[in-house]
Formats: structure tokens, sequence, C-alpha cells
């Protein structure tokens, strides 16, 4: 389980080779491997935000419920960062902040048995001077052998980039990045 590697060959990654080149991203897409949920990191996720504290009633699988396996809706949006970074890479020091998400919508059902990717199209970067660069993603995840998403949603991250600008490369070297 996990990130699947057997078969990249579908896999677009998209690499920046300089903090001016980020711009250039722009209407670019990208694929990331496919990825399947361990049944442990589930539970774990379960316990970690409290779900498993009460009935869930999507457990049981008496026709009207999602039946046993259920991956939560969060627990695949957590998974965004995680799959970017296997397919979006900068060749210079850089810290992508998650900045947020305008639009989620979840379309289908994803069970720890589920092989899902993501694919999105960079629909906007704007640049925040010293700050760095503020890209906006249009994210797709696509589950194996199904015409439905997972989920649809607009993600927003800022690169803060190590270059000549001087004051975000600064801010690389302190312990504000633990701050995410």
């Amino acid at each position: 389980m996990g990130v699947d590697l057997s078969d990249d060959s579908e896999v677009v990654a998209l690499t920046v080779d300089s903090p001016a080149d980020i711009p250039g991203l722009v209407g670019r897409s990208f694929t990331t491997p496919w990825f399947s949920v361990d049944p442990d990191r589930s539970d774990q996720f379960e316990f970690a935000t409290y779900l498993d504290s009460y009935p869930n009633p999507y457990e049981e699988d008496d026709g009207d419920r999602y039946g046993a396996g259920l991956v939560e809706g969060y627990h695949l949006l957590g998974m965004i960062d995680y799959l970017l970074n296997h397919v979006i890479t900068a060749k210079f020091p850089c810290v992508p902040w998650n900045y947020g998400l305008d639009y989620v919508r979840f379309v289908s059902v994803v069970r720890v048995t589920d092989r899902f990717r993501i694919t999105g199209t960079v629909k906007k970067v704007v640049d925040r001077g010293p700050q760095g660069h503020l890209m906006t993603i249009d994210l797709v995840a696509r589950v194996e052998g199904r015409e439905k998403p997972a989920f649809l949603a607009t993600q927003h991250a800022l690169w803060v980039t190590d270059d000549e600008h001087g004051p975000a490369g600064d801010r690389l070297t302190t312990d504000s990045r633990s701050a995410s």
C-alpha cells in the first residue's frame, strides 16, 4: 500500500529550475503515481481525529451505508501534499506552504482497497515579492477503474524561495518552517 511506483508510465512531473521559472508553470498539468491508503494508517487517522470515539453509521453495510474500509474525505485531502511532493519539485531551496483550499467536493467513495491518484493543472501564479509565489492548482483525485473522481479541489500553495530577493530566503533558515 502507499505509493505504487511499479508502473510510472502515466506519471507526469513538473520540475522548476529557478524561482524565476515558477510563473512558467501556469497551464501545465501533472499526474501523481497511483496510491492506496494503508488500512492501519486509516485507523490511525480515525484515532487521531477522534472519529473512532463514536459509532460510525457508515461502517454498517446494510444497503444504506458505505460499508467497511471507507477512507474519510479529510484523510484524502491530507494526502494532497504528500502526493504532489512526488511530482512538483524545485531544483532550488524552496518551502511550498499549504495556503488553503477554495473549493472541495467529495464526489465518490474511496475505500482502502481502491487505488487513486491526483491529476492537476496549475491555474495561476502570483508573485508575492519577498513572500514568494502563490500558486493556484485545480486538482482531481481519480479512482482506478471509475469514471467519477474521488474529489475535486482548488488548492493554494505559497512557494517561499531562497532567491536573490533575500527576505524569503532568510525565512528558510529559521524555525518558522515548523509552523505549518
